[in-house]
Order: structure tokens, then C-alpha cells, then sequence
């Protein structure tokens, strides 16, 4: 009854881990505003980011003046404007604009299906680096159309992540304690509870190479604005891998510590 028990506690503890490591982590950083805009906001850095914000900037500019190649001349400045730390605090800001139109339900004026980046801030940072004053009196917006993803689609399952993320911690550590409280072998129980700190550490990897892989078609439109998506999504993404890289690192040495430990103490 008690290896039952036991063995009923640690398969209790590696679900709970599988799921935590994963859950918590997307929680944290996807769920809340603030850790997804710390988490894009990491994409700045990246030229297809860059050349993206750059080239709309210029675009835009050019469409809302009557002023002769006011595009090509703002262009330089955009460029260099991207490649400065006014733009990665705008970036952020953009990156909340992105999270709100995922994670809060519509308004009646809210597109569903075409994300409305308001870019108003960084055209005026540009443009008060021009040679010759210009003015553009309207907001500007850049839309990102999507195809799997709705406004406000991502709420109620952004509520329910974090539940389950609690609830998976939970059981994991109650699990883990229980099962090493009982275990007769408390080196095997470790043994196996590094086995599910491994198997938590790969699922959360697969998790973020999957999502990673649909990051592209979650969008449609030009080929840029596939590629920004998509840069964005893997500097998301790759905190989830590193961790779970991590957790897995982890669970490999408590496994062989662990085996290594009962395999001493049945020998003697």
C-alpha cells in the first residue's frame, strides 16, 4: 500500500510539473502585459524588426504630407531612430498595444481580425529630427491582419492558463513532498522525481518550438510584416526554451544523483 501510495504521489508530482513548467512560465510572460512587453521589447534589437518600423515610418510620412519626397528624406532618420533606445521604449509600448487587442474583449469600433498598431509616437520622434518642420495631425496606425487570432480571443484562456498554472504548482510540490515523505527509498523517489523535472523540461521546449512555428501564420500580408511577427514571437518564446532547457539541465543531475544514491545504499 505505501509504494502504491508513493508511486501514486510522484506520477501526481510529474504531471504537476510538466504542466507547471510550461503554464507558469507562458503566465508571466505572455498572460501579463507587462512580462509580454518586457519579453517583445527584446526584439528592438533585431534589424528585420527595425527595417520593418523603419520602412512604415518613412511610408507613412510620405502618404500624410503634400511635402516633396518628405519620405525619402525621413528616411535616414527613421533608420537611425530604430537603431536608438527611444525605440525600444515606443517598441514596448507597442508590444502592450498588441497584448490589449489579444487579451481584452473588443469594443464595437475594435476590429476583429486586423490588429491597429498605433505608431503615432515614434513618426513624431522622427519626425522632430527633420531639417524642415513637418507636421502630421492624425493618428497613424499600422494594421497587422490576422488569421487564427481574433480580438480578445486569447482572455479567457489567459484566465484559465494562470489557473492552471497555480493549481499545477500545487500539485507538483504536494506530490513531490508526499511521495519523498513516504517513499521507503527516498533516493529512487528523487531519482524519479528528476525523470519528471526532464519530461516537464522537454515538453516546455516542444511547447515553445510549436508555437514558434505558427507565430508566421498567425498573420497574413507582406512578407515583412510576416517576418517582424515572427521575430517577435521567437524573442517570446525563446525565455519559455531557455527555461525549460533549464528545468530539464536540472532533472537530469537530481536523476543521476538520485540513481546513483540508491544503487549505493541497496548495495550495502
Amino acid at each position: 500500500m505505501r509504494s502504491l501510495l508513493t508511486g501514486l504521489f510522484l506520477v501526481l508530482a510529474a504531471a504537476g510539473m510538466i504542466v507547471a513548467v510550461p503554464s507558469t512560465w507562458v503566465a508571466s510572460h505572455v498572460v501579463s502585459a507587462d512580462g509580454f512587453a518586457d519579453a517583445a521589447a527584446e526584439a528592438a534589437s533585431k534589424p528585420v524588426v527595425q527595417e520593418f518600423f523603419a520602412a512604415k515610418i518613412a511610408e507613412e510620412v510620405a502618404q500624410s504630407t503634400d511635402i516633396p519626397l518628405a519620405g525619402a528624406a525621413v528616411a535616414p532618420l527613421a533608420t537611425s531612430y530604430t537603431q536608438s533606445p527611444a525605440f525600444v521604449a515606443d517598441f514596448t509600448e507597442v508590444a502592450r498595444q498588441q497584448h490589449r487587442w489579444l487579451f481584452t474583449q473588443p469594443g464595437p469600433e475594435t476590429s476583429r481580425h486586423q490588429m491597429e498598431l498605433d505608431v503615432t509616437p515614434m513618426v513624431n520622434r522622427v519626425l522632430e529630427q527633420a531639417p524642415v518642420p513637418i507636421e502630421i495631425d492624425r493618428k497613424i496606425t499600422v494594421p497587422v491582419d490576422q488569421t487564427r487570432l481574433t480580438a480578445g480571443s486569447m482572455e479567457g484562456v489567459g484566465s484559465a492558463l494562470t489557473v492552471t498554472a497555480w493549481i499545477s504548482v500545487i500539485v507538483g510540490i504536494l506530490g513531490a513532498l508526499v511521495s519523498l515523505v513516504f517513499g521507503r527509498n527516498r533516493a529512487a523517489v528523487l531519482a524519479w522525481l528528476g525523470v519528471g523535472a526532464v519530461l516537464a523540461g522537454g515538453a516546455g521546449a516542444g511547447l515553445a518550438a510549436y508555437l514558434r512555428s505558427k507565430a508566421a501564420d498567425s498573420s497574413t500580408g507582406d512578407l515583412s510584416t510576416q517576418k517582424t511577427v515572427e521575430a517577435v514571437a521567437d524573442d517570446v518564446l525563446a525565455g519559455l526554451t531557455s527555461t525549460s532547457w533549464i528545468v530539464a539541465g536540472v532533472g537530469l543531475a537530481v536523476a543521476v544523483v538520485g540513481a546513483a544514491a540508491a544503487l549505493f545504499l541497496n548495495r550495502r
